[in-house]
């Protein structure tokens, strides 16, 4: 469970560093794959295990990665790139996952983390996703993010209690491919109407 754990942090990182979409694409296909495995491993096979690793595989290992990817190929080439990523931003990633470490020792009287190894590499991965929604400017790195984020906080529910509810997985599962789908042809209205995909330049929109 550690080593799936470890997986999913250093593609977390691959997703901060990359600046090519079509690699954006693979890390979450990756992470989707990833989650599915943890399912389908950490538990004995029952049909509900199943159906919840058959869901994480096609959700977020298929549904989401394969929009990015259909969406990106209507795209121009200049439009499949974000920017570098700020100096700062790597500074404050190495920061808030240091930070971790606080974290576990705080908690670590009082019993509530199940597997505090699994638990340090899932809260890194959301810091270093909500690092990624501040340094990013791709409207796809944004939507990116926020996936990676909510994968990290099912492998911290696990750390912490050990399994999610069936109903709650399916749930975040439905909810999820919704909200990425929204997201996605938000992004395509927006590039089509503002020959842009950079979401600073959303700031002219305030009124």
């Amino acid at each position: 469970m550690n080593t799936f754990g470890l997986l999913l942090f250093l593609l977390a990182l691959g997703l901060l560093w990359s600046r090519t979409m079509s690699y954006t694409v693979w890390f979450l296909a990756g992470e989707g794959v990833l989650l599915s495995l943890m399912v389908w491993t950490s538990e004995p096979w029952t049909t509900v295990t199943i159906l919840v690793g058959l869901g994480t595989l096609v959700v977020k290992g298929g549904l989401i990665p394969v929009l990015i990817h259909r969406l990106l190929r209507t795209w121009p080439a200049a439009f499949r790139r974000d920017h570098p990523l700020p100096l700062w931003a790597y500074g404050v990633a190495v920061l808030v996952v240091l930070a971790v470490s606080h974290v576990i020792h705080l908690l670590g009287p009082t019993g509530v983390i199940h597997d505090t190894l699994l638990f340090f590499y899932a809260l890194s991965s959301i810091h270093v996703g909500f690092v990624m929604i501040v340094a990013r400017r791709h409207l796809l790195s944004q939507l990116a993010s926020l996936v990676a984020i909510e994968n990290g906080l099912v492998v911290l529910a696990v750390s912490l209690a050990g399994a999610l509810p069936t109903f709650v997985e399916l749930g975040l599962l439905v909810d999820l491919s919704l909200g990425a789908t929204l997201m996605v042809w938000m992004s395509h209205r927006i590039r089509h109407e503002m020959q842009t995909t950079d979401v600073m330049t959303l700031r002219r929109l305030r009124g």
